[in-house]
Order: structure tokens, then C-alpha cells, then sequence
């Protein structure tokens, strides 16, 4: 979230699950989803100055774990974007 100072505003940029989880894979990660949507994240390969920053974005953030859950669906039904 950036913070507006003068206005006392703040915008988010809006989290995109489907660049999440390129970048993940991107970094040397993967994914799966499990029996009952558990989300598995493969991250033995990903060194940790790239992997900290993208796992930041997702902990404590339910809507967001959620959201890649379904970008994972959506892959996996074939639907693109």
C-alpha cells in the first residue's frame, strides 16, 4: 500500500494472482493444489532474497491465498488470463 502524505490517502496496487505464481515459478518455485484446496508451494529451489518478498505478499492475506487458489483452478480447467 503506498500512502498519499499530502492527502492522507493510500492506493494499492491490486494483487494479481496469476503474476504471483509466474513469479514463483519464475524464482525456481512451483505449486499444487491439493486434495481439499490445500495449496502446496514448492520453494526448495528459490533462494530466499527472492523468495521473502513474494511469500510477504500472501501471509496473513486469506483473500489473497484464496485468489490464488482459484488462478490455480482456472489453470487447471483450462482457462487463460
Amino acid at each position: 500500500m503506498i500512502a498519499d502524505s499530502d492527502t492522507g490517502t493510500s492506493s494499492a496496487t491490486p494483487f494479481d494472482p496469476a503474476a504471483w505464481l509466474n513469479t514463483l515459478v519464475g524464482i525456481g518455485g512451483g505449486y499444487a493444489l491439493a486434495s481439499g484446496r490445500k495449496l502446496w508451494l514448492v520453494v526448495q529451489e528459490c533462494s530466499t532474497g527472492d523468495l521473502t518478498p513474494l511469500m510477504a505478499q500472501i501471509v496473513a492475506q486469506p483473500e489473497r491465498q484464496e485468489a490464488i487458489k482459484a488462478a490455480i483452478e482456472r489453470k487447471q480447467l483450462g482457462y487463460v488470463g
